[in-house]
């Protein structure tokens, strides 16, 4: 049985593969890279819209692409600091924080990162 390893972000979880086959033959590399994600402009709070019915059954779908996955509605998104302004989303925001100050901490206790390079 074949095994791949995974690196698993430590903040949420989300996991990806270390090395994959298709990934190196498709860009030629098996560096694995984690996305930057901008906190001024990416939308922290995704508020996405069904596409519908399969695009085969002849139904007719919503979005961008009837018939397909899930669009995003940027016009009732929120970046992290419109969510800092909205008491609703207070909760989810508390467990982000808290769960970022613990990697951040442990990290600094493992040798991962130093305070040095917080600043």
């Amino acid at each position: 049985m074949a095994k791949k390893e995974y690196v698993v972000c430590p903040l949420c979880g989300f996991n990806k593969v270390l090395q994959s086959m298709k990934r190196m033959e498709k860009i030629g590399t098996e560096n694995l890279k984690w996305a930057v994600l901008d906190l001024d402009t990416a939308f922290i709070l995704q508020v996405r819209e069904g596409g519908g019915k399969k695009s085969d059954t002849g139904a007719i779908g919503r979005g961008k692409a009837p018939g397909s996955g899930f669009h995003l509605v940027e016009s009732e998104s929120l970046t992290l600091s419109e969510m800092l302004q909205d008491g609703a989303y207070s909760d989810i925001l508390s467990q982000m924080r808290d769960q970022l100050i613990r990697v951040i901490k442990q990290s600094i206790e493992i040798g991962f990162i130093s305070i040095d390079d917080l600043v």
